[in-house]
């Protein structure tokens, strides 16, 4: 039993650290495809203005699970 619940914590902490990479990812190409829209459309299009919305939700969800908040 102690065995195991030294593996899932050891588990746990591989997911966060997973999860914190893949929403680093995910920051990052929200912000190529939002630079891409906005040479495309300009900065005022709905669409390049929901991906800035959508990068600064992806941010603050970072923030929070890398206990920044």
């Amino acid at each position: 039993m102690i065995g195991e619940s030294g593996g899932a914590a050891s588990m746990t902490e591989q997911n966060r650290n997973y999860i914190r990479k893949e929403i680093g990812r995910l920051l990052s190409e929200i912000w190529r495809i939002k630079g891409l829209s906005e040479q495309e459309y300009g900065s005022q299009h709905p669409i390049t203005k929901k991906l800035g919305s959508m990068h600064e939700d992806a941010d603050a969800l970072l923030q929070e699970i890398s206990g920044k908040t």
